[in-house]
């Protein structure tokens, strides 16, 4: 038999009129990727210091920078694929706000999805995706648009008394960062209309799994400015470098500062400008550049010498010092020089 509270709530629904709130939550957010890619994919866009950020968004990057298929992390232009992690779009918690409208537009509920902790209204996380789920060494490709404005709306069909308790918002964490995915309420899931946001900015990288915990910091690469190389010492302006392209210099002055500039062979413009009569020449007081050849195919003595050893059993003792002292020459004459990044 009912009890007297839960006949005086059939009562309230039986006298009720079905109506429809709107649900909406805005802010900032994005959508979010993660996946994994071969570490030779990782180790051939390093060495080539190729734009994984130019990759992400452009269609004809692969064809003019000639990347063959096989080194391809994903489609050119379509970052959204490599997903086979995780993939979620939606407003950030830490960012957004909830609210909730009547049926004549009254503001009912508006509160910071951030402040929301399940006592009042529901919060529940789905998947939670993070980078060193993945076994150490394993390369994994985070990638993110991020967005603001409108990312959920929503109708919310009463047949009973708005309860907010019945109300659950679920979330995905995504590598540290809560993510609203769905929202339900009394049991089911309502509709999202659309998203109506704006793309403020992105962010591609490769990450190496168990990396930050042995040392603290990700071994990851993004883009050229990841890769760490030995510089030459600074040269003054007199001494022109041997090759185009981009330099450190540090300008003229007491109020000398350091920053990129571009050598066209004859002069110093703008990083970004292009050598045309327009470009104004730059004045420079020193410059330096890369001490190694980044182009160059990886030179180890240590494996050249493991090399002569290996070989060692089937030549005479006087070819094997021949061959250790043309390794030594080789080493020591290993040429240096300056070149661009």
């Amino acid at each position: 038999m009912a009890t007297k509270k839960q006949k005086e709530e059939l009562m309230e629904i039986l006298k009720f009129t079905p109506r429809t709130y709107k649900i909406t939550m805005w802010g900032y957010g994005g959508e979010y990727v993660m996946g994994t890619v071969d570490r030779k994919i990782y180790d051939y866009f390093k060495h080539r210091r190729l734009d994984l950020g130019d990759f992400a968004w452009d269609f004809d990057y692969a064809e003019e920078n000639n990347i063959p298929e096989e080194m391809w992390p994903f489609t050119p232009g379509s970052w959204y694929e490599c997903d086979d992690m995780g993939h979620v779009h939606g407003v950030d918690r830490d960012s957004g706000t909830l609210q909730i409208e009547d049926e004549n537009g009254e503001t009912i509920i508006e509160r910071n999805l951030g402040d929301i902790d399940g006592c009042d209204i529901g919060l529940c996380c789905g998947d939670e995706v993070w980078i060193d789920s993945r076994d150490p060494g394993t390369v994994v490709f985070l990638g993110s648009s991020s967005e603001k404005g409108t990312f959920f709306e929503g109708e919310i069909h009463l047949k009973a008394p708005f309860d907010q308790e019945k109300l659950i918002i679920n979330y995905d964490e995504f590598d540290g960062n809560d993510v609203i995915c769905s929202v339900e309420y009394d049991g089911e899931e309502i509709d999202n209309w659309g998203a109506n946001t704006n793309g403020k900015s992105s962010d591609f990288g490769f990450y190496i799994a168990g990396s930050q915990a042995s040392t603290g910091k990700w071994e990851r690469y993004k883009n050229m400015d990841d890769i760490t190389y030995p510089m030459t010492d600074w040269f003054p302006k007199k001494t022109k470098p041997a090759h185009e392209g981009i330099y450190e210099i540090k300008t003229p002055g007491k109020n000398s500062y350091q920053h990129q500039a571009k050598w066209t062979g004859s002069r110093w413009i703008s990083s970004w400008g292009e050598d045309n009569a327009d470009t104004e020449d730059l004045k420079i007081k020193e410059w330096r550049g890369i001490a190694v050849n980044p182009d160059a195919v990886e030179w180890d003595p240590v494996v050249e010498l493991d090399k002569i050893i290996a070989a060692s059993a089937q030549v005479a003792e006087e070819e094997l010092v021949k061959a250790l002292d043309e390794l030594k020459t080789e080493i020591e004459e290993k040429p240096k020089g300056s070149w661009p990044f």
